[in-house]
């Protein structure tokens, strides 16, 4: 589920969204409750093979 979540919160950074918008989006969709501190952790954490990875998998869908 991790992975899901971090792919959504990659995919919709790339498309300009604001932060706000991601947690609103990530407590409807996965109901999950996350604080924006929490948030931009998460997107630290997320290292270099992850973003590669990601780019990848969205161009083919």
């Amino acid at each position: 589920m991790n992975c899901v979540i971090d792919n959504s919160i990659l995919f919709h950074l790339r498309q300009g969204r604001k932060m706000d918008v991601i947690r609103r989006y990530i407590k409807m969709k996965y109901r999950i409750n996350i604080d924006m501190e929490t948030l931009k952790q998460r997107v630290k954490h997320i290292n270099a093979t992850q973003l590669e990875l990601t780019s990848h998998t969205l161009v083919r869908n």
